[in-house]
């Protein structure tokens, strides 16, 4: 059924509203969740842009770096406070499913198909020990082993409540040990050579302008369908 220019209009404007407020209420929910997903998004978009992707590729991992982690929104707030490097057992369960929560609250946004599952896999890993379906190496999108990549670089690059952050160097270790179990080998090397020529992201708090760029943009897309 194809919509007017009117209805287009208003159903992006609609959505447009819909992931503000998704943002939004991640940042009340946790303010260190959310200024992670704006680092997360930016350095998938420049390891995507320097792998060769696609405008719209581009565009995709930043919105699924953006919004990796909406899912937590569903999450009891022990997670949020704990301060132990290991999570009890059932706090564990809880914590996997949210790349399932986040799918659900995006697969509506018909444009937002391909971020779906960006969400849904950036926690599935090489070897099929992820989750939340044990996906392996080729059966995963390169997306979504893009944002899982940077998500794993900030989120050790930075303070979180139960754990102090690594140098650098100590975070490519990690992500070079990480290779062929978690990690594609090569986007590890080629995001390595980006941080070395680049540097890193700055922590200092979130960037709306970036999501204000990215989510317009997908309305905007959305509305030449």
């Amino acid at each position: 059924m194809r919509h007017s220019n009117a209805s287009r209009k208003r159903i992006c404007e609609r959505h447009l509203q819909l992931l503000t407020e998704l943002s939004r209420a991640l940042g009340e929910k946790d303010r260190y969740t959310q200024a992670h997903g704006y680092r997360v998004a930016r350095y998938a978009m420049r390891l995507a842009t320097r792998l060769g992707f696609g405008h719209r590729e581009v565009w995709d991992v930043g919105i699924g770096g953006l919004f990796h982690d909406v899912g937590k929104l569903a999450l009891s707030d022990q997670i949020f406070t704990n301060r132990e490097t290991r999570l009890p057992a059932e706090l564990k369960r809880e914590v996997r499913c949210h790349p399932l929560i986040g799918a659900a609250l995006l697969k509506d946004i018909d444009y937002l198909e391909p971020v779906v599952d960006l969400v849904l896999f950036h926690h599935e890993r090489e070897d099929g020990k992820g989750y939340p379906f044990g996906l392996t190496g080729r059966e995963i999108p390169p997306g979504a082993k893009i944002i899982s990549i940077s998500d794993c670089f900030d989120a050790v690059t930075t303070d979180r409540p139960y754990q102090k952050r690594k140098s650098i160097r100590a975070a490519f270790e990690i992500l070079r040990n990480g290779c062929r179990r978690y990690f594609c080998e090569d986007y590890v090397e080629t995001f390595i050579e980006e941080i070395e020529e680049n540097g890193i992201e700055l922590e200092n708090g979130t960037d709306p302008l970036l999501a204000d760029e990215l989510i317009r943009s997908a309305t905007a897309g959305a509305g030449t369908m």
